[in-house]
């Protein structure tokens, strides 16, 4: 079988040649799950040449016509070869698949255009949500002073998550402090979801949807919670030609259209690859050392990506990012690069396509735990060590709300 991919002017067409049998649905499989991920979201298969087709093939193009319809997107058969339409109507799916001649995908209706600017190969198209909104963000809890002391039940806050609320920071779902004591691990909410990745050496992460007016209420240790309506939508798209944006670059983007000296950042994009730490030992025991973060005992508290980790997979990610001399006074802040310091969690997903354009962050985030598996959640970092580090985590394209912050609160342990 042979595969020949041709773009138009409103979508993309996979023609195909020979025999479309269980060997070669893969290959279609592969095929369409890679020009999906290039960011085309209207496919016509052409079959004109197609010998024969079998409930595999069958399969592999339903799946990618549910797929794409999900997104507003489309899949079409043109021209299918005598052969392929008897098995399509015997299988009762042409009346789907197969398109009108005249119908053009990707045509009909108009997609809101925002407005696009191209920065260092990288081009950001914006929607304004909520013109002059602007987030609270309350540091909850004491990130520094880990394995100094027991940690207490006062300690612990049981953190709601709503829809206007997104957090990261480090928590479990649990009714107690006993009940989270050895599975206190990263943590990230946003837009009534919430995930964590325990640290009780399961390596599974867990999660809780919120259910009408029902909010997850995760026990956090420490946290950034930014609470309140994120002000624009931006879409990026670093693709063409094979690029892609660093966290540092990205969150500088972000900080300037959010126009101010913080901002708090949702974002759901393509990864190239995540860089990060996660706890594999809870914090809630005073450390031998006296020092949660001591070298070299460190390396038996956290596990660190020596490389690029979760590779072109979907990363939802949740963080702050702000000018170094506004960050100074917020000690969950830690430098990212130049003059930006920031606080970032992710939670990965098999990869899938989402909506272009304008697309609400409650139904994105939604969607994605409902039909997929959470692979793990990571504390982002910088690994910026000539030589030997792994730099930061990257991104093709995606989607970015964005808020600036416009009043910091805390809600600090107290020392005993």
């Amino acid at each position: 079988m042979d595969i020949t991919l041709t773009p138009t002017e409103h979508a993309i067409e996979v023609a195909i040649a020979g025999r479309l049998d269980g060997y070669w649905a893969d290959h279609l499989d592969n095929a369409l799950a890679e020009t999906i991920r290039n960011g085309h979201h209207h496919v016509v298969v052409d079959l004109s040449r197609a010998t024969f087709i079998s409930s595999a093939g069958v399969g592999v193009l339903m799946k990618y016509y549910k797929q794409l319809s999900r997104i507003n997107g489309s899949l079409a058969v043109s021209r299918p070869s005598r052969p392929v339409r008897l098995v399509l109507e015997v299988v009762h799916v042409s009346a789907m698949l197969i398109a009108p001649d005249d119908q053009a995908p990707g045509g009909a209706g108009h997609r809101l255009e925002g407005r696009v600017v191209d920065r260092e190969g990288v081009r950001f198209e914006t929607f304004d949500l909520a013109a002059g909104a602007t987030l609270t963000c309350r540091a909850i809890g004491n990130a520094t002073n880990f394995g100094a002391r027991a940690v207490r039940d006062a300690d612990v806050i049981a953190l709601s998550c709503p829809d206007s609320l997104f957090a990261l920071g480090v928590g479990a779902f649990g009714e107690s402090l006993d009940d989270c004591r050895e599975r206190f691990g990263e943590l990230l909410a946003i837009s009534g979801a919430a995930v964590y990745q325990p640290a009780d050496g399961t390596n599974v992460p867990d999660y809780l949807v919120a259910s009408g007016s029902h909010a997850p209420r995760p026990r956090v240790l420490h946290a950034l919670a930014c609470e309140g309506p994120l002000a624009v939508l931006t879409r990026f798209d670093a693709g063409a030609g094979g690029g892609s944006i660093g966290l540092t670059d990205l969150a500088r983007s972000c900080l300037d259209i959010a126009g101010g000296d913080a901002a708090g950042v949702a974002i759901v994009a393509e990864a190239v690859g995540l860089v990060g730490a996660a706890l594999r030992q809870s914090p809630v025991r005073p450390a031998s050392d006296g020092d949660f973060f001591a070298h070299p005992s460190i390396r038996n508290r956290l596990t660190f990506t020596a490389e690029r980790s979760f590779a072109h997979t979907l990363a939802l990610v949740a963080g702050v990012v702000a000018r170094a001399d506004v960050a100074a006074g917020h000690p969950q802040l830690r430098p990212l690069g130049g003059e930006l310091a920031g606080h970032f969690h992710a939670a990965a997903f098999p990869f899938r396509p989402f909506k272009k354009g304008l697309v609400p962050l409650k139904e994105t985030v939604t969607s994605l735990f409902e039909s997929e598996s959470v692979l793990g959640v990571l504390h982002l970092l910088n690994d910026d060590r000539e030589a030997l580090g792994a730099g930061e985590s990257a991104f093709i394209r995606g989607a970015c709300w964005i808020g600036p912050i416009g009043a910091w609160t805390s809600e600090p342990v107290e020392e005993t």
